[in-house]
């Protein structure tokens, strides 16, 4: 794929999420006019498709989570422990949202490809997941709504015959749940 027609899908699947983050808010919006009673994870899945729409971060709802996912490879430089400048503007909007939801707590999971000894992948994984919980701490969140699990390889979401494959199951998920009583 050319430099300019992958630039050109990237702002096609911005918009898209735009638009879907538009939606989900106007339902939200009309669900309220409706009377429903909107829970405190509704108002913050709300704020989150919102704020993160210009991201590449991908956003779910299973129940009563909210699962953020964003590709590893625009979080950390590559093979390193660093966060990219995308990667922190990403984090900063979710550590905005989780000061202001307090109730919550988020489990950071990291995956990785194939690639390499499961070994290593999985003390990878885990070290990138405690470096975006040291960065979330960092920006006042508490470090005991904060959980880090290194994934590895052992939940991919593509095949790994393809760089595009591999490309897909190297990724950073944050799962937001209500706290325990």
């Amino acid at each position: 794929m050319t430099l300019s027609v992958e630039r050109e899908t990237m702002q096609h699947a911005r918009h898209i999420r735009a638009v879907g983050a538009s939606a989900a808010a106007w339902l939200l919006a009309l669900a309220a006019l409706a009377g429903a009673q909107d829970s405190p994870l509704d108002v913050q899945e709300a704020g989150l498709r919102t704020a993160l729409a210009p991201t590449a971060a991908v956003i779910a709802r299973d129940g009563e989570a909210i699962k953020v996912e964003f590709p590893i490879r625009l979080a950390f430089v590559p093979d390193g422990m660093e966060l990219l400048p995308t990667g922190t503007q990403m984090l900063d909007i979710l550590a905005r949202s989780l000061r202001a939801h307090e109730q919550t707590q988020v489990v950071v999971a990291v995956y990785t490809d194939a690639i390499g000894s499961s070994d290593f992948n999985h003390r990878q994984s885990l070290a990138r997941a405690e470096v975006v919980v040291e960065y979330l701490r960092g920006n006042h969140v508490a470090i005991a709504r904060l959980i880090a699990r290194g994934v590895g390889e052992s939940e991919p979401l593509s095949a790994e015959n393809t760089p595009a494959g591999r490309d897909l199951n190297r990724r950073l998920q944050l799962i937001i749940t209500p706290l325990s009583s």
